[in-house]
């Protein structure tokens, strides 16, 4: 279902307006590595369209919660490895752990209080803990979203965004910290081409997309935080809806991105 068919029933005004552009702010750091601005990741053409089937968690227990990742994970694979490689990029996959402890070691063997998702750049791992009331309460599709985020980041792995973000020469804290936001920005703009390209095939439904968006919306920070190293949430739900109404990783471009979008 397409963002045009949706955006009109499904939405609370509070969410709609959290999709209008911000006023421009000023002072942004230049970003002048190609690997980040001209990366062939933009220029890869539509999102494949997938089938994938997802075991619905009929109860939200572990081994549940477990097995509708590990099938997400899968699928996440087999979509993401089509198109890198359909494009002459590189193709690999990241492992994936599920934890039942939120202190469970993680990345490079230290304990990681991982709420909900993360990935570990020097090992390529995703890792997802999922506690108690998140797997009760949380929408379905809210699990979808932590795994595609994820990943999101070992694409960016893949396709050397990671290592120039890295090698970038910053001049402050507060350049670093607006990098950090692009570089979140677009792991939520990549979950959504993703989501997008299987929407139709799971037969999803307008309350679903409206709780995705919200779900973007809640995970973001408070604008012009100096903690805010993940974008507002006005700009979370931007971004992952423009990857979702594109589906193509074309859209998704947060390098050159005005200010205002990933503040």
């Amino acid at each position: 279902m397409r963002l045009t068919a949706v955006a009109a029933t499904a939405l609370t005004a509070a969410v709609l307006a959290s999709l209008a552009p911000s006023p421009a702010m000023a002072g942004s750091y230049p970003i002048k590595d190609r690997r980040l601005t001209h990366n062939a990741l933009y220029r890869s053409g539509q999102f494949p369209a997938s089938a994938c089937r997802l075991p619905a968690p009929d109860n939200r227990g572990h081994a549940a919660v477990r097995a509708y990742l590990t099938t997400t994970y899968a699928c996440l694979n087999t979509a993401w490895g089509q198109h890198l490689r359909a494009n002459g990029l590189a193709s690999a996959k990241p492992s994936f752990t599920y934890m039942t402890s939120g202190k469970a070691p993680f990345c490079q063997g230290k304990a990681a209080d991982i709420m909900p998702g993360a990935y570990c750049n020097p090992t390529g791992v995703i890792g997802v803990y999922l506690p108690g009331p998140v797997r009760e309460y949380a929408p379905e599709v809210g699990f979808m979203l932590v795994m595609a985020h994820e990943y999101g980041h070992h694409v960016q792995r893949l396709t050397g965004v990671l290592q120039g973000a890295v090698q970038e020469k910053y001049t402050s804290k507060a350049h670093v910290l607006e990098a950090q936001r692009r570089y979140e920005l677009q792991a939520d703009c990549l979950a959504g081409v993703y989501i997008g390209s299987v929407w139709d095939a799971q037969k999803r439904s307008v309350p679903e997309w409206g709780a995705l968006i919200a779900i973007a919306w809640s995970l973001g920070g408070e604008k012009g935080s100096k903690t805010n190293d993940h974008g507002s949430r006005a700009n979370r739900a931007r971004w992952f809806n423009k990857g979702f109404a594109a589906e193509t990783p074309a859209a998704c471009n947060t390098w050159t991105a005005s200010p205002a979008t990933v503040a």
